[in-house]
């Protein structure tokens, strides 16, 4: 009965005390250059953008591999974060601060939630959740606020791209014609839409926990990276969309459904991600 008070209490805490909100259309705290940074977590999931460049030299920023050059006639900057929470804040804020972009796009994959998604569908996320954020119980998460560093503000644990940005991908969906795919002994058409991602340093879960994220946070998909990207963005005031295509199930031992599908997510989500740079 104690949990369920304290659980209670976190999502009274989450819904009236902290700060919600989105990023905002344009950067808050630096004049933007018309720079567009592209990130992936892993190789697999830059790789059509470099080909797509023509394959430009590579470069380091404090160690940390990119690429230059441009996409849809537009100036780019594409790296790979690193998988994980503390990569992806890292990499993302260094080349914020870098590289003045004008906005941040995130492309990759994630394990599927919902099952109705099907291994190469696209999400574009309008909300994400770290979901590893407070107190485990016996009797699942309690999720908590989440305490800022101005003078301990309390944030709320979720992260929106400005609605300006979405209203954009929006047009990118509408006029997209995904790709037939073959996967899991089906061939069928890629599909896109809006969805939800929730992130954390957990590459496996239970079906306790699938269950709760799909009931709590009504996620889609589930990975690593986006809710701390989202988090690094609004924090320093970023404009920021994020492309999610699902690759395996969700389940507590991926490794080899997502060697076998990861390929096929990382490839759609690019795509998609390269015909939405045309809106941006």
């Amino acid at each position: 009965m104690m949990n369920r008070l304290l659980q209670l209490a976190a999502l009274a805490l989450l819904a009236v005390g902290a700060q919600a909100g989105e990023a905002p259309a344009t950067p808050r705290y630096y004049t933007p250059s018309d720079t567009i940074v592209i990130l992936g977590a892993v190789p697999q999931e830059i790789t059509i953008f470099t080909d797509a460049m023509g394959h430009p030299a590579k470069r380091e920023l404090w160690g940390i591999p990119y690429y230059q050059g441009k996409l849809a006639g537009k100036p780019v900057v594409v790296a790979i974060t690193g998988i994980g929470k503390t990569f992806t804040a890292m990499t993302t804020t260094l080349f914020i601060q870098s590289f003045k972009p004008k906005m941040v796009l995130m492309s990759g994959t994630g394990a599927r939630i919902n099952a109705q998604l099907r291994t190469g569908d696209v999400i574009v996320a309008t909300s994400t959740y770290e979901h590893d954020y407070g107190s485990l119980t016996r009797e699942g998460m309690v999720y908590r606020a989440m305490n800022g560093p101005v003078d301990g503000n309390e944030v709320e644990n979720r992260f929106s791209p400005p609605a300006s940005l979405l209203a954009r991908a929006d047009l990118a969906l509408a006029s997209y014609k995904g790709p037939e795919v073959t996967a899991n002994g089906a061939t069928y058409t890629v599909k896109g839409r809006r969805g939800i991602v929730s992130s954390s340093d957990l590459f496996g879960v239970t079906q306790q926990r699938i269950d709760d994220l799909r009931s709590r946070f009504n996620t889609d998909i589930m990975e690593m990276e986006s809710a701390p990207l989202g988090h690094v963005c609004e924090t320093l005031g970023v404009p920021y969309l994020i492309v999610r295509a699902g690759s395996n199930a969700a389940q507590e031992a991926p490794n080899d459904d997502y060697l076998r599908l990861g390929p096929i997510a990382a490839r759609e989500a690019a795509k998609f991600s390269l015909h939405l740079l045309g809106y941006l």
